[in-house]
């Protein structure tokens, strides 16, 4: 009976061990931030290298996408190549932050699993998005037309800005 019971106990003790949670130490500086991608339902969910984000000045880091407008939300998330715990940015509200629009601010948390960023464009074009880690504990999240894209729009069209 005795083998029984530590049969149980360790089958037990495993079972426990696979639930066991874990915190994980955010970022005290910008420094410290891994090379970080645009992920979504367009990369297939990989950390593809033209989609990595670059600094734009200060803590803001920023790529651009050339996006459809089919009526279908974007998907998407900042994160490193590896999904590391701590690197994977999404929405911080469901309801205030899920849903971005076009020039809207929202804000996010880079402890996520699965809370994905939505965007729906309105029109085809290259879109800038950006993440600011100007309060590294609160990055906030944009998407705007990407300035290139509008300049050669309106130069085939020949409208001014």
């Amino acid at each position: 009976m005795s083998k029984l019971k530590q049969l149980y106990s360790l089958m037990a003790v495993c079972l426990l061990s696979g639930c066991a949670s874990y915190t994980v130490e955010p970022y005290k500086d910008i420094q410290q931030l891994p090379e970080l991608y645009l992920r979504g339902v367009f990369t297939w969910w990989e950390a593809d290298p033209q989609y990595i984000l670059k600094k734009q000045g200060g803590s803001t880091y920023v790529t651009t996408i050339e996006l459809i407008a089919d009526g279908q939300p974007y998907d998407f998330k900042f994160a490193d190549k590896d999904w590391t715990p701590g690197s994977s940015c999404g929405y911080k509200s469901q309801y205030r932050d899920q849903n971005i629009s076009l020039g809207e601010a929202v804000n996010a948390d880079c402890n996520t699993t699965d809370e994905n960023f939505k965007f729906v464009p309105k029109e085809t074009g290259r879109y800038e998005f950006s993440i600011d880690f100007t309060n590294i504990d609160k990055p906030i999240v944009m998407i705007s037309k990407s300035v290139s894209y509008t300049h050669l729009r309106a130069h085939e069209t020949g409208r001014n800005l």
